[in-house]
């Protein structure tokens, strides 16, 4: 890690100088493109000019120029026919290397006087210029000139090659100069411009932007260092304030969570409430359920006694045969009905008994799906005993589950009681139905209906929610259907639906697997404590 930082911090100036390398050059380039790009074409332009001007056009003025000296000096000579009066001339004139030939004729095309040089000229670019020679209207002969363009040429390339030269050195110069205050003037100023904003950038506000030179630079730089101490203030300010802000929600936070902790303290008060109020249902269940045989064979019991009393007495004053057998047949169907009346108890006690240890150990273990249902109805039969709503339980097929049957009387216990008093508000009458059937080869569902007043739209996403009830202080608390919830998809591993029409009724729809999830004591105690 800290050779890549390392690396990092070797490679920024590099690039930075490679930045400030293209910025240069770039500018340059512009430079080269508007000013030494013209400049050269134009030299371009005038070394041509110059060359075909020097070659072309002077040699021919020059040509002319001996031409007409010729002309002019061959009149006498020509008019006396004397050719020693012109050779001083030819002399004259041949002395410029450049003059390849002189040819003086007369009228009738005789030569008169004539100059080539001794080495003959090598090349094929020269001029021949002809003049007639006039005198008083007559003509008295023909002077042609052959001249050279050699020396003409020669004088023409060194020249350019001077103004080559002097272009070339102003075109140096002034990429010189101008990189030179282009390095002053733009690189060196962004370059400290650059290194104040990186410092700024890493989260170093007291970074102080240089002042630089009175230009737009220099403006740029005192509008930057006076950005740059607001932010300072600002971010100074802003921490303060995030301090404040940070001591707040702390203390808020605090708050929330002592909130917290008393909600949860509460719901566990309300869970505790719900599980002493199902206990108290219970034993009114059982109460109920065992007062019909333990009242009828105590009653059975009590006329035993007062017969055995009687046949006592008619022992003493005299017993007859018909009323031994009387009282012998009335002891049969006593004790007959006796011994049914504690077999029916025997057999209640052992139902409740059976649930209560489901509902307080939670333990996992194979049950008849139909049985539980018979003994959740039987908890809660006291609830529905003074009212017109009765509970039909629907399962014609045996369905062993390998499960935890106290959190299914649960969940159906709160079922049938949020039926109670939810359901059949304003109704005369009502029915609860619980249909169980197997759902595919490893699964089985429960539905539990009504045909009361139904859920309205609005409150049906917020069924599961914990606390929410519509009847609070009026038998509920809100913590009912929570509870379903937590048990079917977590203890049971099952999934839980909802279906409600308003003025129809409701439909509670499970689908819980025979074989519930495994779960260890400590997962499964959480769930239920959080249920």
């Amino acid at each position: 890690m800290t050779d890549t930082v390392a690396l990092d911090n070797e490679t920024k100036p590099a690039a930075r100088r490679q930045r400030y390398g293209s910025l240069q050059r770039f500018l340059l380039f512009i430079v080269v493109m508007s000013v030494a790009m013209p400049a050269t074409l134009t030299g371009f332009l005038l070394i041509r000019e110059n060359f075909y001007r020097t070659v072309d056009h002077d040699s021919r003025e020059m040509a002319n120029n001996y031409i007409e000296l010729l002309e002019a000096g061959m009149t006498m000579p020509l008019w006396n026919i004397a050719a020693d009066l012109g050779q001083p001339l030819i002399d004259s004139v041949s002395i410029d290397p450049a003059v390849v030939s002189i040819d003086v004729r007369a009228v009738h095309g005789e030569s008169f006087l004539s100059y080539e040089p001794k080495e003959a000229v090598v090349g094929d670019n020269r001029i021949e210029v002809t003049r007639d020679i006039i005198y008083e209207g007559e003509k008295l002969g023909q002077v042609t000139l052959v001249y050279s363009l050699a020396s003409a040429k020669s004088r023409a390339v060194a020249e350019s090659r001077l103004l080559l030269t002097i272009i070339i050195i102003q075109l140096v110069f002034t990429v010189v100069l101008v990189s030179y205050f282009l390095r002053r003037r733009v690189v060196t100023p962004v370059k400290l411009l650059e290194q104040a904003a990186v410092g700024i950038a890493e989260g170093d506000l007291k970074t102080a932007i240089p002042p630089l030179s009175d230009d737009e630079f220099g403006a740029l730089s005192l509008q930057l260092e006076r950005m740059r101490g607001s932010l300072e203030s600002s971010f100074t300010l802003l921490e303060e304030r995030v301090r404040e802000r940070t001591v707040d929600l702390v203390e808020v936070n605090q708050e929330l969570q002592q909130t917290l902790d008393q909600l949860k303290q509460a719901q566990g008060n309300l869970v505790q409430s719900e599980k002493l109020a199902a206990l108290g249902s219970l034993v009114a269940g059982v109460a109920h359920e065992l007062n019909t045989p333990i009242g009828n064979g105590l009653t059975v019991a009590s006329s035993l006694l007062d017969e055995s009393r009687s046949l006592e007495k008619q022992m003493s004053d005299g017993l007859t045969r018909s009323a031994l057998e009387t009282y012998t047949s009335d002891m049969i169907e006593g004790t007959s009905l006796v011994v049914s009346s504690l077999d029916r108890a025997s057999e209640l006690v052992s139902s409740f008994k059976q649930v209560a240890m489901d509902r307080t150990s939670v333990q996992r273990r194979k049950f008849d799906l139909l049985a539980v249902l018979k003994e959740t109805k039987l908890t809660v039969s006291p609830a529905f005993k003074h009212t017109p709503f009765v509970v039909d339980i629907d399962c014609n097929e045996a369905i062993m589950l390998d499960s935890y049957p106290g959190p299914l009387g649960q969940i159906v216990t709160n079922l049938l009681n949020n039926t109670l008093i939810h359901a059949f508000d304003g109704r005369e009458q009502g029915r609860v139905q619980i249909k169980a059937g197997r759902e595919g080869d490893d699964e089985c569902r429960i539905e539990v209906s009504d045909n009361g007043v139904g859920i309205p739209v609005a409150n049906v996403k917020r069924i599961f929610d914990p606390f929410f009830t519509t009847k609070l202080g009026e038998g509920g608390n809100g913590l009912g259907m929570h509870i379903v919830h937590n048990l079917v998809t977590g203890v049971l591993g099952g999934t839980i639906e909802l279906s409600s029409v308003p003025g129809e009724g409701t439909t509670f729809i499970m689908v819980l697997p025979l074989q519930a999830p495994e779960q260890g004591e400590s997962g499964l105690g959480t769930t239920i404590a959080s249920s």
